[in-house]
């Protein structure tokens, strides 16, 4: 299933609630939904609200998953900045040209490392970084979530 089918606005409005959804919806309409990276099963963008955030929607193993490096985002919730990457999305809002061409770049250079040294990069960086070290937690547990669920449990996430 992609991704577009499963983030309609009523979706996202379920999923954040009334009051998120609304704010969501003002953080889109002013614009401060930038650095958008997207793909078939997946967005990523940076939404510079009284702190720039980096909130990302995807598909794993068929299920809805998200994280965002906001404090509720963390925490698990589907908040305003993921409400705002949702609806850059619905938009049509394909990515930025630049983000996506140094994403390229960085995918080509990271492309000939081994799984040894790719490994040390990731952990030297969240040592450093708190909120990449936070995001990298929320794909973990996404991760983890999705390989625990059996097959027939996830469709039915799905529908909800």
């Amino acid at each position: 299933m992609r991704l577009d089918k499963l983030i309609s606005e009523s979706r996202l409005r379920k999923l954040a609630g009334e009051r998120y959804f609304e704010r969501g919806l003002k953080y889109f309409r002013g614009g401060t939904v930038a650095r958008v990276r997207s793909s078939e099963d997946g967005i990523a963008a940076r939404v510079i609200g009284t702190e720039p955030y980096v909130a990302r929607i995807w598909l794993a193993g068929g299920a809805l998953r998200w994280g965002c490096s906001c404090p509720l985002g963390v925490e698990g919730a589907f908040c305003k900045h993921l409400v705002a990457t949702g609806l850059a999305r619905r938009s049509g809002h394909a990515g930025d040209r630049k983000a996506i061409a140094e994403m390229k770049r960085v995918e080509a250079l990271l492309d000939p490392l081994d799984r040894q040294r790719l490994t040390e990069l990731i952990a030297d960086r969240a040592m450093w970084d708190e909120p990449f070290y936070e995001e990298l937690l929320l794909a973990a547990r996404a991760i983890q979530d999705s390989s625990k669920q059996p097959a027939k449990q996830r469709k039915s996430t799905i529908k909800k």
